[in-house]
């Protein structure tokens, strides 16, 4: 009886040393701010990268290609084109980095990203740029989503890819959502990573949930519960030269070198609602 019970533990510890092992535990998840080695191309808006030991699919954020099909159905008008010019641009960087929304992961498992190049080029703005790739929002991600519509206008404006019959229709056919709330002015200088935002009417205004955003460099900056007072200001600094200690009215962009000082950088300011609050043109 006693061998019987000492052979059930051994098999029951082996059982469960197994399950701990198994494939299955493993989280699949790549990781923000980290250069990752692509390692295959599936679509205009799909591909896989190597984090760690693990094969991740990223689907990129706020963009569309058209579909690729099999031989027999054949592929969507600029499916091919889009897919081409994804697999060329991932050829030459070699590796890329990603950044995120608020969920990372869409219902197939794939990671949502915005994806940079080696050179510093957004991949997900140059499909779009290049008319490859239409605006697709899904909440809750939307950060990017006025920015993105910006361009895909842009695209449809001049006539080139998907856009050059004239008839196709998009998203962006709705305006980019502005506030009716004015009163709000935007500053920044570049040099001094420095944006001052200044409160014009006689109203204190909660910057809770609302976002700052670099357009060039596509960096967003996300409000918590900060009270903006009537005739104030507030100032975000993404410099510790511009750091002073106990200054209630600055805030501390923790990134480096947000604003591009070779190239036009404009400044966005959007409330909770992603409503454009104020602009500032870098002209």
């Amino acid at each position: 009886m006693n061998r019987i019970y000492l052979f059930l533990l051994i098999m029951l510890s082996m059982l469960l040393a197994g399950c701990a092992s198994s494939p299955a535990a493993i989280d699949r998840t790549a990781k923000a701010g980290e250069w990752l080695e692509v390692t295959d191309y599936i679509d205009g808006d799909t591909f896989r990268v190597k984090s760690g030991k693990d094969s991740v699919t990223v689907r990129l954020l706020y963009v569309d290609t058209p579909e690729i099909h099999n031989e027999d159905e054949g592929s969507d008008p600029y499916g091919d084109e889009a897919s081409s010019y994804t697999k060329e641009l991932l050829e030459q960087s070699g590796e890329v980095r990603l950044t995120f929304d608020k969920e990372s992961k869409d219902h197939y498992g794939r990671t949502l990203a915005i994806v940079e190049l080696k050179d510093g080029r957004i991949l997900n703005e140059l499909l779009l740029q290049e008319g490859l790739a239409k605006v697709m929002i899904v909440e809750p991600n939307v950060k990017m989503e006025n920015v993105y519509k910006g361009l895909e206008q842009q695209a449809k404006h001049d006539m080139i890819g998907i856009w050059s019959s004239g008839h196709e229709k998009s998203q962006t056919d709705i305006p980019v959502k502005k506030a009716a709330q004015i009163g709000i002015e935007l500053m920044v200088d570049k040099r001094a990573e420095l944006v001052t935002i200044k409160n014009t009417t006689y109203d204190t205004i909660n910057l809770e949930g609302w976002k700052l955003i670099s357009v060039r460099g596509n960096q967003t900056y996300t409000f918590d519960s900060v009270q903006l007072p009537s005739q104030g200001t507030l100032q975000i600094s993404s410099s510790e030269k511009n750091a002073a200690p106990n200054s209630k009215n600055m805030l501390i962009w923790e990134v480096d070198n947000v604003w591009n000082n070779n190239e036009p950088d404009p400044g966005e300011l959007y409330n909770e609602n992603n409503e454009l609050v104020a602009v500032w043109e870098d002209q």
